[in-house]
């Protein structure tokens, strides 16, 4: 029963927008219509934000993994070719100098 209420409580707010406040909101309503038990109410609630959590840093990962996947399309220089071009100036300037 637990998860059948949780399920459709996530689908219902959507898991990325559940905010422990809303998640409250929504147990406590589940518990005056008499779908959720009162002693059940704080470990759903628990739950859901857990869920909503995972689902938010599921959804950062996906967001950062796509953009680097882009950014590799795009064939831009990365912070560490930059400093390895950094590297190769000082190298070289050094080399100047002494043969200068």
């Amino acid at each position: 029963m637990r998860d059948w209420i949780e399920r459709r409580l996530l689908l219902g707010l959507g898991a990325l927008a559940l905010t422990r406040e809303k998640a409250e909101g929504f147990v406590n309503e589940l518990v005056e219509r008499g779908e959720a038990h009162r002693d059940e109410a704080g470990e759903l609630v628990n739950r859901l934000v857990k869920r909503g959590e995972e689902e938010r840093e599921t959804l950062r990962k996906l967001v950062q993994e796509e953009t680097e996947r882009v950014m590799k399309g795009l064939k831009l220089a990365t912070s560490n070719d930059i400093e390895a071009l950094g590297k190769k100036i000082d190298a070289l300037t050094k080399q100047l100098k002494k043969e200068g």
